[in-house]
């Protein structure tokens, strides 16, 4: 019996990671209904990528002082939130100094390898090549399987390049000429996902503000609710 329960599993796994490509491949073609829409939306808000080009290059001055840590971060349009800080002091320094080496040119430090950006090519690039597998396996009569294999194993490779150029050109803007550092505060609960698990990520967290004054880039709310930019 016991024999029979292990041969089950064993054939369980096995198909799971034969079916694994494809599933992951179906699941990746969603993501075109998404993230071309969510990259052109941040493409157009020059705050946000100014804040996410910040977020990257505090982050990468904390892990030049002090590599091997585990940090993470995210950005809005108020600001960014660094996850992993020990305090408040080694944030604000560390944004400052950021600010400061991007706006005399150090502009390699607002692209990180592994900023979430990463996964949004890895999908995009898995989807990409699993239809045009699909597409060739089918006019070529060729082996689809193998071609789906192909196709991710492609996408793996590519995906921090791609992951580069998109965040270059369409997720971050390290022009800081007319932004500052405003102020740096401990996150709170809300801010991130609320109830226990925000209290817990919170404890961890620092948020950091920060101020446009480039009126091409910053949204000003007229009194009859229009926005001007």
């Amino acid at each position: 019996m016991a024999l029979v329960f292990v041969f089950l599993v064993a054939l369980f796994v096995v198909a799971f990671l034969f079916l694994l490509p494809i599933l992951y491949s179906l699941q990746a073609v969603g993501s075109l209904f998404v993230y071309p829409r969510q990259l052109r939306a941040m493409f157009g808000n020059r705050i946000l990528r100014r804040n996410h080009a910040l977020e990257h290059a505090t982050i990468v001055v904390m892990m030049e002082r002090q590599p091997g840590r585990k940090l993470n971060g995210f950005s809005t349009d108020e600001g960014f939130f660094v996850q992993g800080a020990r305090s408040l002091a080694e944030v604000e320094s560390a944004a400052r100094e950021a600010a400061r080496r991007l706006k005399s040119g150090e502009k390699k430090l607002a692209v990180h390898r592994n900023c979430g950006t990463t996964i949004v090519a890895a999908n995009l690039l898995v989807a990409i090549f699993f239809l045009a597998s699909l597409g060739v396996g089918i006019f070529m009569q060729w082996n689809l399987y193998l071609l789906v294999l192909g196709a991710v194993a492609a996408a793996f490779v590519l995906r921090v390049p791609v992951s580069l150029l998109l965040q270059r050109f369409v997720t971050t803007d390290s022009d800081l000429k007319d932004a500052e550092v405003g102020w740096v505060e401990p996150a709170q609960p809300q801010d991130l996902r609320g109830g226990l698990l925000g209290a817990l990520l919170a404890a961890s967290t620092v948020r950091v503000r920060v101020f446009h004054t480039d009126p091409e880039a910053v949204e000003i709310l007229r009194g009859d609710g229009a926005v001007v930019r």
